[in-house]
């Protein structure tokens, strides 16, 4: 195998350089914010993503077709795919890109984009997927210290050769992706580290820790969270620990990110290991030092390189869902599921990405097992992709201008309301579609599958869906005017076109608009009487 300093072998390269050369130059992929929305820019189109990420061993050339197989099996529009420190850097500052120009090439040949999960320092809270040449050296690539004095599993945030080694390598791949994909853009975006922290211990206990635990926490943090100076015990009090061990991981990622920023500026996130379903014990349930929610704003006080935080989501509990993304959807932060579960009953919570008018969702591991409930998954999962992703640009700018609403079936909220604007909302029922008036009392479907959602178009019609719902809209004004459906057209769009199949009336709309498991488009026009 051939190497050089920012490049694969010859023959992976020549195939990658090709399609480069072949190819007109797009606006590089960019986070656009407008107060407190996001909007995700690819060749200067809004993008929403809906992602099939690959398992953690999967991104080798060799495995890529089958695994490929089964993300296609979603009708994804990218695909999320691991970059292993250890296999691009084996020999300290030689780069081997193979992996790389193999999995842009794959994603080129199927119309797919990528999003490149860099696996360096920190995988799942631990350092499993640094190169030999620093598992080998701990004296000069420490670990964590815990309480006990012991080294753990985790690289120390606090040593500048740790940090050195994580930029140098990962700034040779950003320049590599420049070389090779610089004008046509295949990976959208990176995620540096993947779920940060440290497993095994609150925060290190190394000599360089202990004396930063005990100076003045930066002014940066203490700005950000309205707490006066001091150091970090006084500070944060019971949760100094975790606090400073969120600091010292923030900045060092901040420090990794800028380098690859200032090199090849794509859009840039971290994913978290939540703390949810009970978790408590930071260290031990989770991550300590992740971007969890009672540490956020310890994180962004010190990354401003960093474009969002990621959730990786993994309850089936609806409730549970909802609240986690409503903890980062926020005005500095868009909801971005980065992971979630290969599961059906998953499925149906995308919608609240929309409701949040989020970047997209990525359903995780859809290559790891076969079986009935893997195909029923990836059904599940591909209903909402292959109704979203010909709407993909319309989503991203609906949810980005607040003009789209999504709603989901929980149990006990089998009726819920869309208000919408100039006296008009939507009632949706969830259920098996039913002739005659909606009951007062509405069942849950046996599966809570229920979802949907109304995008108002610019030229005052409405752009629905769903699954396992009926939609009815209203009048609500005070001027007394009752409404009516003016046209319901089913269609889809094609190539940004709406292209009409047919009206729908009578027996189709006189008890509501009406989707079972395989939802449709409609657009809907309605007017007062």
């Amino acid at each position: 195998m051939r190497f050089n300093r920012f490049a694969s072998s010859i023959a992976g390269l020549a195939v990658v350089s090709a399609m480069v050369a072949s190819a007109a130059a797009e606006p590089i992929p960019r986070i656009e914010r407008r107060d407190d929305r996001f909007m995700l820019l690819v060749d200067g189109k809004p993008y929403f993503v809906l992602a099939a990420q690959l398992h953690n061993s999967s991104a080798w050339p060799a495995m890529l077709p089958e695994a490929w197989r089964a993300a296609e099996a979603l009708a994804p529009n990218t695909i999320e795919v691991p970059i292993y420190w250890e296999q691009f850097e084996a020999q300290k500052g030689r780069f081997d890109t193979t992996n790389v120009d193999a999995l842009i090439a794959k994603a080129r040949e199927t119309g797919k984009r990528l999003v490149f999960l860099w696996f360096g320092t920190w995988k799942n809270g631990q350092m499993h997927y640094v190169p030999e040449w620093v598992k080998g050296d701990p004296a000069r690539y420490p670990r964590t210290i815990d309480e006990r004095g012991l080294p753990t599993d985790v690289l120390s945030p606090h040593s500048q050769a740790n940090l050195d080694a994580d930029r140098s390598a990962y700034t040779a791949l950003l320049a590599h992706l420049k070389k090779v994909d610089g004008e046509r853009h295949t990976v959208i975006m990176v995620q540096v580290e993947n779920e940060p922290g440290a497993i095994g211990a609150v925060r290190d206990h190394g000599a360089e820790a202990e004396a930063a635990f005990r100076a003045t926490v930066p002014a940066a943090v203490t700005t950000r969270l309205g707490k006066a100076p001091g150091d970090w015990r006084t500070v944060f009090g019971p949760d100094a620990d975790e606090a400073f061990n969120a600091w010292a991981t923030a900045r060092y990622i901040e420090q990794i990110a800028a380098a690859g920023k200032a090199v090849y500026p794509l859009p840039t996130y971290v994913n978290v290991w939540m703390r949810y379903k009970g978790f408590s014990r930071p260290g031990g349930d989770y991550p300590s030092g992740g971007a969890t929610w009672n540490m956020f704003d310890v994180w962004r006080s010190v990354t401003p390189s960093i474009d969002f935080i990621g959730t990786d989501v993994y309850t089936s509990d609806a409730a549970e869902y909802r609240k986690v993304l409503g903890q980062y959807a926020r005005a500095d932060n868009p909801s971005w599921v980065s992971e979630t579960g290969f599961d059906p009953k998953i499925a149906p919570y995308l919608f609240y990405v929309l409701n949040h008018g989020g970047i997209g969702f990525s359903v995780f591991g859809i290559d790891d097992a076969k079986g009935p409930t893997t195909d029923a998954a990836a059904a599940a999962h591909r209903v909402n992709f292959a109704l979203l992703d010909p709407i993909r640009d319309l989503i991203a700018r609906g949810g980005f201008d607040h003009r789209l609403q999504a709603v989901v079936e929980e149990p006990g909220q089998a009726r819920q309301t869309i208000p919408l604007a100039d006296g008009w909302r939507v009632d949706v029922a969830f259920g098996p579609p039913a002739w005659g008036d909606t009951p007062a009392i509405v069942p849950n479907s046996p599966e809570q599958t229920g979802r949907a959602f109304v995008l108002a178009m610019n030229d005052g019609s409405f752009l629905v869906s769903g699954v396992d719902a009926r939609l009815e809209f209203k009048r609500v004004s005070s001027d007394g005017r009752r409404g009516q459906l003016m046209r319901v057209e089913e269609g889809r769009f094609v190539d940004g076109a709406w292209q009409v199949s047919r009206w729908l009336n009578g027996d189709e709309t006189d008890f509501g608009l009406n989707f079972g498991h395989e939802p449709r488009l409609l657009r809907v026009r309605v007017a007062p009487l």
